[in-house]
């Protein structure tokens, strides 16, 4: 992990130690040594994917505005984009994958988004030992952490893991899922154009703030984008909003940005627009979730 500046949160870019395959498998010892204590004090916003399982001591690990209580064999993700902070680290073992999005093969990120994983919109970032055991993302861990062969090709290497993460993700994905299923009936086409309208506002959403706007990108109409959100108990403009609404707080909390340029630059023209825009969805004005925080 590279520091990326001093401001709030700080970016942090994907960087390998050595050469070899772009999954990195590592301890949060090593990490935190590499990195120095000091790197894990304040809130970071990672440009990479992180997740770890604790094999021994606790913390509290907040990620966008939730903070998650952890404990030997629970495990955190957290997705580039998010803005994350490290409690206390000083009792903390296990073990950690690093890794650009782009190793998560397509096929695999297409089934993450229809359950929920958005990029930095996830749904659910955090899972109990007792959890992840019912599940079998334990054991797919442990898989993943077995070690390379000696005789392994690079390539061979960064497929074998890439497979052995794909398994820990999906099976991650799905165990979250079953707290809340997917309405019966709901169709294979539906999955796919709620999945590409999500990634679609993960990409633009400070570009385009309409649901038309996306139905018009994607080639779809604007009924056809609500019955596929509908499935997910939102509606298309709920998804737009929400994701405006986070990325607002993000900035409002953890940067010294005037509100002004929060909203220009999430794509408001007027900042008064942004405010009332803010104030009707959340019941706050931005100026004082600043001044609460």
């Amino acid at each position: 992990m590279v520091n990326m500046g001093q401001d709030e949160p700080r970016g942090v870019r994907f960087s390998l130690p050595t050469p070899g395959p772009s999954i990195e498998l590592t301890g949060l010892r090593d990490i935190i040594r590499r990195g120095g204590r000091r790197e894990f004090i304040s809130t970071q916003r990672l440009e990479f994917e992180m997740f770890y399982l604790i094999d021994a001591g606790s913390t509290v690990h907040e990620v966008d505005f939730v903070s998650y209580e952890l404990g030997p064999g629970d495990a955190l993700w957290v997705r580039p984009g998010q803005v994350h902070r490290w409690g206390d680290i000083s009792t903390l073992s296990g073990w950690v994958a690093l890794f650009p999005s782009h190793a998560i093969p397509p096929d695999v990120q297409e089934a993450l988004v229809e359950l929920g994983y958005a990029g930095s919109t996830s749904r659910v970032t955090a899972w109990k030992a007792s959890t992840l055991d019912r599940t079998g993302v334990t054991a797919a861990w442990r898989a993943l952490h077995a070690g390379d062969s000696p005789g392994d090709h690079r390539a061979v290497r960064s497929l074998l893991r890439e497979v052995a993460l794909s398994a820990v993700l999906l099976r991650l994905a799905t165990s979250a899922s079953d707290r809340t299923q997917t309405p019966s009936g709901t169709t294979d086409d539906r999955e796919g154009i709620y999945a590409a309208f999500v990634a679609e506002v993960e990409a633009h959403y400070r570009d385009f703030h309409l649901v038309s706007d996306y139905a018009r990108r994607l080639g779809w109409s604007a009924k056809t984008l609500g019955r596929a959100t509908a499935a997910h108990g939102m509606t298309p403009k709920q998804i737009i909003d929400d994701r405006l609404v986070l990325e607002a707080r993000r900035l409002l909390v953890h940067t010294t940005q005037p509100v002004a340029q929060v909203g220009g630059h999430l794509g408001f023209d007027d900042p008064s627009n942004f405010s009332s825009f803010f104030q009707l969805r959340t019941g706050l004005r931005p100026g004082s979730v600043r001044a609460d925080a």
